[in-house]
């Protein structure tokens, strides 16, 4: 019974050997001047932002391998006994990659160093993956249509549109198709978890997204990416979001559209109404509290917060509504007289005369009824509750009787992600780091211009919910090994549906597996909620 009790307890709380897959590694091997191999070397890599270390020692065959660390630039330390300090600067580790520091040392007192810049290799050696790594600071400086054009309601900056920077995408969408196979086929992990709609990925995956602010880089994998990410007929999208750093820093933004800075239409001159706007901020740095706490090179944080606003007029077809004589029973206007039939009684039948429904009398045995004088119905007999019902009605554009109002009306559009994220280092083995983020849609579609309760227009409320932490711990780390303990938690993910839905959930079942001691622990608690409310 114990032992079932442990298995358990192991499966839910999940000592895991797997590097979170947004983090990268840094491996490599140490020499001396001869080329021969170093063991026992000790290797320290130091993130220059958050003074956040990771230490290890090199394997008998000289060869280390520090997994699990932070996108980010590194400098990668290495002392052994008789041999100078040999640093490493400018290692710069990319979201779910590898990089390697293969470092010689030269004779000499431990007391002394040598320095290296490092430098972009030539060749990618560690993995045969083809993925293109996309930075924050590109995905600011290169241009994103938020808005589209005018009568367009845009939407907030999608996270996935710089996929058509990769080779092998074709398509100018962020769900273009990849290596030829079908768009809309791929999947999203963020800081480590798998994020990716199971009820509809082009549709979901966008609404319940990342700030595009937020976003430190992303990795765009084509093809031979690791066996861990699986079920993956498309490319893999790879998301990490900023930290904060031993120094405060922030940003503020604001992308606007308007149509007085637009050009005019030809012949007609006009220009479509657009005003959009997609700003922001973002602050992030140490935890401080003055007297109480100084969170340098221990405890951070990142928040952000985007949103966006649109009422855009929407323009559609010509329809008809009912004139003012119309409205007030006057319908003389309809007469073509143009007949159509005649009755038994010898009465001819025009076109639009309208019979009124108090005058039956009866020929023959047959019902016959009077048309309204003039084809003019009196107010006293309009129903009062078909009247206010024809109040609802927009008035009429022109002064034709057919075509005569075009649908011109307010579509609002309104969206906004905030988000956190904190990290905590408690040693060079140990660290915590936690993300939260939230995107609310209040958006209308198919609005025809006619108000609630005679329009066939629907009010969407979208609520998008992802919480992806994780902990990981390195209590037995042994020189220059990866973890040996493995287990994943089960993701728990639950999507809303149309019309007040929010209630599937999937549970895949656990993974685990062991091999040695247990060496690094983490915890995660994957979860995403979207809720879709409509009217």
């Amino acid at each position: 019974m114990v032992k079932y009790v442990s298995a358990i307890i192991i499966s839910l709380f999940a000592v895991s050997a797997y590097a979170q897959s947004d983090r990268g590694t840094i491996t490599g091997t140490v020499l001396d001047p001869g080329g021969a191999v170093i063991p026992s070397a000790k290797v320290l890599a130091k993130n220059t932002d958050t003074g956040a270390t990771s230490e290890t020692v090199s394997t008998e065959t000289g060869n280390y391998t520090l997994p699990s660390l932070p996108a980010g630039l590194y400098e990668v330390d290495v002392e052994a006994a008789g041999f100078r300090k040999a640093i490493r600067t400018g290692v710069v580790v990319e979201v779910s990659g590898t990089v390697r520091v293969d470092l010689k040392l030269e004779v000499g007192s431990t007391s002394e160093s040598v320095t290296i810049s490092a430098e972009a290799p030539l060749l990618k050696t560690e993995s045969a993956e083809q993925s293109t790594v996309i930075t924050g600071e590109r995905i600011n400086a290169l241009p994103l249509n938020f808005g589209g054009g005018a009568g367009s309601t845009g939407a907030i900056r999608n996270w996935l549109s710089f996929d058509i920077l990769s080779p092998g995408v074709s398509g100018t969408s962020y769900n273009s198709p990849i290596n030829g196979g079908a768009g809309g086929t791929f999947k999203i992990y963020l800081e480590g978890q798998d994020v990716t709609s199971g009820n509809d990925t082009t549709w979901t995956s966008s609404v319940a997204a990342a700030s595009v602010e937020a976003i430190d880089e992303f990795s765009m994998s084509t093809s031979n990416f690791s066996a861990e990410f699986g079920q993956v007929t498309g490319g893999l999208f790879n998301f990490t979001t900023k930290s904060g750093t031993n120094q405060f820093h922030g940003s503020g933004y604001e992308y606007f559209a308007n149509e007085a800075l637009d050009a005019s239409q030809h012949f007609t001159g006009a220009r479509g109404r657009d005003r959009k706007s997609d700003y922001g901020f973002s602050v992030g740095g140490p935890v401080w509290i003055p007297k109480l706490y100084n969170g340098r090179n221990r405890t951070f944080f990142f928040f952000n917060f985007e949103d966006f606003h649109d009422v855009s007029l929407s323009a559609g077809s010509l329809s008809t509504v009912p004139t003012t004589a119309f409205r007030n029973g006057d319908f003389s206007a309809a007469l073509t007289g143009r007949q159509i039939a005649t009755a038994a009684n010898g009465t001819q039948v025009f076109e639009n005369v309208i019979y009124d429904p108090a005058s039956d009398f009866t020929v023959n045995g047959l019902v016959y009824r009077n048309p309204f004088p003039g084809n003019i119905i009196p107010s006293s007999r309009i129903d009062p509750v078909a009247a206010k019902f024809e109040a609802l009605i927009p008035a009429p554009s022109n002064s034709n009787l057919v075509n005569n109002w075009l649908p011109n009306t307010a579509n609002h559009h309104f969206q906004d992600i905030p988000s956190i994220k904190g990290d905590h280092n408690f040693n060079d083995k140990i660290k915590l780091s936690g993300y939260w983020s939230v995107q609310n849609t209040n958006q209308i579609t198919s609005p025809d211009g006619l108000p609630i309760p005679i329009t066939a227009r629907r009010d969407q409320l979208i609520y998008g919910y992802t919480r992806p932490s994780g902990c990981r711990v390195s209590p037995f780390s042994q020189p220059g090994q990866r973890s040996g303990g493995r287990a994943r938690l089960p993701d728990r993910q639950s999507h809303g549906l149309y019309r007040f839905g929010s209630g599937l959930g999937r549970f895949p079942a656990s993974q685990f597996s062991q091999h040695g001691l247990f060496r690094r622990y983490k915890r995660a608690w994957p979860y995403q909620r979207q809720l879709v409310l409509q009217r």
